[in-house]
């Protein structure tokens, strides 16, 4: 008879679930942290041209403008 996989009464097997549970969590805030770092870069970089007068047209300007407010919402999840 096989046995399955895993045993909600063996500490070991609990244990090394949670572990890995873990792992995923951590794997996770990892990646979310990575897109946050990206995005914040890439806000810095499109704010410092928008300081200067490195864009002439309104359109990008304008553009420009709307992807930081957008930034700035998915931020703090509004």
């Amino acid at each position: 008879m096989s046995q399955p996989d895993f045993n909600p009464f063996d500490p070991v097997s609990a244990a090394m679930s949670a572990m890995h549970q873990g792992n995923l969590l951590q794997a996770e805030q990892a990646k979310q942290k990575a897109v946050r770092y990206a995005g914040n870069e890439l806000a810095r970089v499109m704010e410092d041209i928008l300081g200067s007068d490195m864009i002439t047209c309104q359109i990008s300007r304008a553009v420009m403008a709307a992807s930081l407010a957008k930034w700035q919402k998915a931020k703090t999840g509004q």
